[in-house]
């Protein structure tokens, strides 16, 4: 480690443990679901400001912003980013419940507290690692430890897994790194980054793609005496029908994927998932009538190296061997990268982990490489950049709907960020 430990007390003794839990609270117990980002975001400024750390508003579209704030270095050395966003998954919203079909206290945007454990839309993905790196700058502004390059904190807007399609238009629907790649694209840059999705502080510096791929059937509208059931699905002319015998074809497709597709790297594993997230056809309110179309919607993750053309072929041949007529398009398409030249974010972190832990990480579970994270937007314009941030233990905790989080995870977190932070940007140019 370079920097010496008087160094590292003197900034650790500025992050409180008490703070950072008030913040993460305050910050997920603001609604920001994709597409209203702004309230967060302009209380993150405030934050910033009244501890007297640069910040400025990137303007995605009205009332939808990413958050910049500098430390500005002595200069000589690299500078380092990181970046969280402040987009939730679940906001408690009636939109929510077209998928998870109820309601639970984790998945409110109001922030409760038992204990050490705190609840909330966002803690874990991804507003309490985001704050973890405020109170990291904070720590590091009021110790008054010099440093040689800049540190960069950022809060982008539209991280989470949306994508416009049909009827769902507009800024609700701009997800999947939209935040991020407005932020690279205009004039934020760095050596490197620093990417605070949850991970349970273990590392990783390569991360899945996706496509979002629509599929539709047709058939013929017809009143229900009319209807007639043939033995083959094939010759039916209920598009639900047709649409549902593609079902089997598609799941057995997704299980050779995961296996034709698994990437291994130094880091660990990735294994890309296919997964069946809607079904649309048909009038609810009007069974009586057999449906002249259908619609299935689909993602696929993609691993680094894999092109959204080659899957879009590979989901072809499977609808061509069902024998039925279908239609399939992308309508969203993003891709996998494996980071070249992250070796000291990589060691950094982990001896940050070993400072604050007293041990190396533990190898990172492949459901947190083979998921989509803005890490492959940074890694695309070239800057090499890592995924470690804090999450529950516990292997059966889902970061989108396992909403709860350890404090002393978070305070974990935001001293190893701050160690990382220094053992980087005090590097030689």
């Amino acid at each position: 480690m370079r920097t010496d430990k008087a160094t590292i007390e003197k900034v650790l003794s500025y992050i409180d443990r008490e703070e950072l839990a008030r913040l993460a609270m305050d910050v997920v117990s603001i609604p920001s679901p994709t597409g209203s980002e702004g309230e967060v975001a302009k209380f993150i400024v405030d934050w910033l400001k009244k501890q007297g750390i640069e910040v400025l508003l990137q303007e995605i579209e009205k009332d939808r912003y990413n958050v910049v704030g500098i430390l500005r270095g002595q200069g000589g050395g690299p500078t380092l980013l990181y970046n969280g966003h402040m987009d939730t998954a679940l906001a408690g919203t009636q939109e929510d419940l077209l998928i998870t079909g109820s309601t639970r206290p984790e998945w409110q945007a109001l922030a409760t507290r038992d204990g050490d454990i705190i609840r909330g839309s966002g803690i874990v993905n991804d507003k309490g690692p985001l704050t973890c790196t405020l109170i990291m700058a904070k720590a590091l502004k009021q110790s008054g430890v010099p440093f040689k390059g800049d540190i960069i904190l950022t809060g982008v807007a539209g991280e989470i897994g949306r994508a416009p399609v049909d009827q769902f238009q507009g800024p609700a629907y701009r997800g999947k790194g939209a935040g991020a790649r407005f932020l690279v694209s205009h004039g934020v840059v760095a050596d490197y980054a620093i990417v605070v999705e949850p991970s349970q502080l273990r590392i990783t510096w390569a991360q899945c793609g996706a496509v979002f791929i629509k599929l539709t059937t047709r058939g013929e509208p017809m009143y229900a005496p009319f209807v007639e059931h043939p033995a083959s699905p094939r010759e039916s002319k209920n598009a639900v029908v047709r649409m549902a015998s593609i079902v089997p074809a598609l799941e057995e497709w997704a299980r050779q994927y995961e296996k034709k597709h698994r990437y291994e790297f130094k880091g660990g594993t990735m294994i890309p998932k296919v997964n069946i997230g809607s079904i649309s056809g048909g009038a609810p309110f009007k069974p009586n009538f057999s449906p002249a179309i259908c619609n299935l919607y689909v993602e696929a993750f993609m691993a680094p190296g894999q092109r959204a053309i080659e899957v879009l072929r590979e989901v072809n041949e499977v609808l061509r061997a069902t024998g039925i007529e279908t239609t399939c398009s992308l309508f969203l398409s993003v891709n996998g990268y494996e980071a070249e030249g992250a070796e000291p974010l990589v060691e950094a972190m982990e001896e940050a982990h070993l400072y604050v832990r007293g041990r190396k990480p533990e190898p990172i579970r492949s459901a947190f490489t083979s998921t989509y994270a803005d890490l492959t937007v940074f890694i695309e314009v070239g800057i090499p950049a890592i995924k470690c941030g804090p999450a529950p233990d516990d292997p059966n905790a889902k970061p989108a709907t396992g909403e709860m989080q350890q404090i002393d995870d978070l305070l974990a977190a935001a001293k190893m960020y701050a160690i990382s932070s220094l053992e980087i940007v005090n590097r030689p140019l």
